[in-house]
């Protein structure tokens, strides 16, 4: 039977596919801890409660939280403190002996964190688009549905540059027909796409999107084809959104309603 403490996780920088519980909180296996002799191991700052009754260590940091807490939001948590131990064994007791969470950053578990035990009440340290995606990791993995849309909802009111947005809804799985102005924004910018987007958008995308371009090119609606006049009548900038709503549906594969 492995210990509480030989949980581990898949690392932080793996790409975000949620698909069932393996896929969203990582399957436990047995892992013996590495103490880095660089790092020590140090009580973190705000998450160290001297009435919390779990110990857990992230990376060389060191947390004292409530079980009762982690329990009531995660199964995942629920799961890891069910996990019959030897008697006598002070796993997560003990700050000696804390339950070790391989392959989680603490700055991201500290975000998570934030959340959780917010400074005071209704007020939200995380606003920007990085932060907001680490919760959204950290909710995967704890398997906390609630906080998930919660940061995703975040996400939606913030700007997004529309290649990242799109790399964020796919990473996330998230409704694709609110990518649809993403998309006529890249395949009409008069510049072509990077060497480093296309890498991160993959190859298949790439080509969907160059096609595309070239259509918006040859029916003239792309920013570098329209005159400064043009631009700013109305009628013809719904024409021209039109066409290019039709494109992304066409090439692509995505559609809105607000232009069926």
């Amino acid at each position: 039977m492995p210990s509480v403490a030989a949980w581990s996780f898949a690392p932080e920088s793996a790409s975000h596919k949620p698909e069932g519980t393996a896929a969203r909180a990582g399957a436990p296996h047995a892992s013996k801890p590495q103490a880095s002799e660089d790092n020590r191991v140090q009580r973190h700052l705000d998450y160290f409660f001297e009435d919390g009754n779990v110990v857990l260590q992230v990376e060389n940091v060191v947390y004292k939280l409530h079980r009762s807490l982690l329990e009531k939001h995660s199964p995942v948590f629920q799961e890891l403190f069910t996990i019959p131990q030897p008697e006598g064994s002070t796993e997560g007791r003990t700050e000696s002996n804390p339950i070790v969470l391989s392959g989680v950053e603490a700055i991201n578990f500290t975000r998570f964190l934030w959340l959780l035990y917010p400074p005071m009440l209704g007020h939200c340290k995380i606003t920007t688009v990085d932060e907001w995606m680490s919760v959204v990791d950290q909710a995967d993995r704890w398997q906390m549905d609630t906080l998930r849309e919660h940061a995703i909802s975040q996400l939606r009111q913030l700007y997004i540059e529309p290649v990242r947005k799109i790399l964020i809804w796919n990473r996330y799985s998230l409704p694709s027909h609110e990518l649809v102005s993403s998309y006529m924004d890249v395949i009409s910018r008069p510049q072509p796409l990077s060497v480093g987007e296309a890498q991160d958008l993959g190859i298949p995308l790439f080509v969907k999107i160059a096609h595309a371009r070239e259509l918006v090119h040859a029916r003239g609606a792309c920013r570098c084809c329209l005159s400064p006049k043009a631009q700013n009548q109305i009628g013809h900038s719904v024409s021209r959104d039109r066409v290019l709503a039709d494109i992304v549906r066409c090439v692509i594969g995505v559609h809105s309603h607000s232009f069926l």
